[in-house]
């Protein structure tokens, strides 16, 4: 049985074509660097995203700036989105280094991406992406960080998300609260991001996956699911499963959940 609480899994790992034209990207500062550590920094990349946005036929359905990676959710033909962000990301290394007088690399190879195919992955993903400064204690709540289209939903305003988006908006969530309401909805879906950060993902995923666990199952407590045999292999095989992961991974996160609630 799949225990998955909320939301619909489909990212993928290697670059291909959306069959929606729609992407999650990620560009990653070079050995983990902060590359958008200043605030001005940060506004900088910002105008280079509205800059090119007149140049290409892309829209962008959300973003978040933070302070080692950055995350865009982009509408675009696979060809047209390698050139856009070829530019943003050139432009940017360029004012990078000659801001702090270095040379070389700024991002991490190239930019990474994961096909987004259906609607629920997309707000899905638009919650995570939101989410990312919360979770990094770079702002006590999501609608505190400047540096996300978190505002712009907010004030039904599109600077550099689309417009189109704003509509998809609020035939989804009618109103901001319930928009609110979702971001504080858990989920057992990974993300693309930077290894630390998936890692806590499925740390996250697999306490969700046992909780609901514990409800369908009708026991009082998380813990009576590990202590009990047929209980924690039916676990085991969901965390498989539902996060589609190897067994060795799976075994080595059961590990982890076992450690953190049956040594309190």
């Amino acid at each position: 049985m799949n225990y998955e609480r909320t939301g619909e899994c489909v990212p993928t790992k290697r670059r291909r074509k959306s069959n929606t034209d729609i992407y999650h990207v990620t560009a990653k500062g070079i050995n983990k660097e902060q590359i958008f550590n200043q605030i001005r920094e940060r506004y900088y990349f910002k105008k280079i995203l509205l800059k090119h946005l007149g140049k290409y036929d892309v829209k962008i359905y959300a973003y978040c700036i933070m302070s080692n990676h950055i995350h865009i959710i982009i509408r675009s033909e696979l060809n047209i989105l390698s050139l856009f962000m070829a530019k943003v990301l050139a432009e940017y290394a360029a004012y990078y280094n000659y801001k702090h007088g270095r040379n070389g690399h700024v991002f991490q190879n190239r930019f990474g991406s994961e096909c987004i195919e259906t609607t629920q992955y997309l707000w899905n993903c638009v919650r995570y992406i939101h989410m990312n400064p919360v979770k990094a204690k770079m702002a006590k709540d999501v609608c505190t960080y400047k540096f996300s289209s978190m505002k712009e939903f907010q004030q039904k305003k599109a600077v550099v998300i689309h417009e189109n988006v704003i509509t998809m908006w609020e035939k989804r969530f009618d109103n901001f609260d319930n928009f609110l309401d979702f971001h504080k909805m858990q989920d057992t879906c990974t993300y693309q991001d930077v290894a630390a950060d998936v890692d806590m993902q499925m740390k996250s995923a697999a306490f969700v996956i046992l909780s609901a666990m514990a409800e369908v199952e009708k026991v009082k407590e998380d813990v009576e699911i590990l202590e009990d045999k047929i209980l924690r292999e039916k676990y085991l095989q969901s965390l498989k499963s539902s996060l589609n992961i190897s067994q060795k991974k799976a075994d080595k996160l059961y590990n982890y959940i076992k450690k953190s609630i049956m040594t309190k």
